[in-house]
C-alpha cells in the first residue's frame, strides 16, 4: 500500500486495514486478534510522497480499509493521492490497479476508486466537503451479505455508496 502525494501539503492519517479470510481466501499469517493478514498503524503520521507503508500477502474478497484523515493544508493541484492499494503495481485503469485508492480533489472532496464488477477504475466522487484541521473517518469495505459481496463506502459512519460486486477477487500481493 503506497502513499503517493504529488507535492507537499501535510495530511495526518490514522490508518487501519483488515483483510478478512473467507472460504475463498487463501490461508496466510494473520495479526494477533485479526482473522486474516492485516496492517495497523495506530498513531497519526504525516503522508509523504511515494512512501510504501507495507505489503500484504493478499487482500481477500472480504476486506475493510478504515482510516481517519486530517488535512492540515489544502494544495492547489487537481487531485492528491491519499492512499493507493494495488495488486498490479500500476496506477490505472485495469482490473487490480486500484483495490482501492483514495484521492482528495481540488474541490476538497474524496475521489475513491476500486475494482468493482470487472471495472478497474470504478469510482465515486463523495459529496462530503473536507475542512482543514478536522478529522474525518473513512471506511471502504467489501463484505459477504446473504451470499452477495457488497462494496460500500462510509464517511463519518454514514454510507455514501453501496453496490453489489458480482466479480469479487482475491488480490495478492497488495502494495
Amino acid at each position: 500500500m503506497e502513499i503517493n502525494m504529488k507535492s507537499s501539503p501535510i495530511y495526518m492519517l490514522f490508518f487501519f486495514l483488515l483483510s478478512v479470510m473467507s472460504q475463498e481466501t487463501p490461508a496466510a499469517a494473520s495479526l494477533p486478534g485479526l482473522p486474516g493478514p492485516g496492517f495497523v498503524k495506530a498513531k497519526p503520521f504525516a503522508l509523504t510522497k511515494n512512501n510504501l507503508v507495507t505489503e500484504l500477502p493478499f487482500l481477500g474478497k472480504e476486506y475493510q480499509l478504515t482510516f481517519e484523515l486530517k488535512v492540515t493544508k489544502f494544495g492547489a493541484v487537481d487531485t492528491r493521492s491519499v492512499i493507493h492499494l494495488s495488486a498490479t503495481g500500476a496506477d490505472c485503469c485495469n482490473v487490480g490497479d486500484r483495490v482501492p485508492a483514495v484521492w482528495i480533489t481540488k474541490d476538497k472532496k474524496f475521489h475513491i476508486a476500486a475494482t468493482v464488477n470487472g471495472i478497474g477504475n470504478y469510482y465515486q466522487d463523495v459529496p462530503t466537503v473536507l475542512e482543514e484541521n478536522k478529522w474525518i473517518l473513512v471506511e471502504i469495505s467489501q463484505t459477504l451479505v446473504d451470499g452477495k459481496y457488497i462494496y460500500e463506502i462510509l464517511v463519518n459512519e454514514e454510507s455514501v455508496h453501496k453496490i453489489e460486486n458480482t466479480t469479487p477477487q482475491v488480490w495478492g500481493p497488495v502494495k
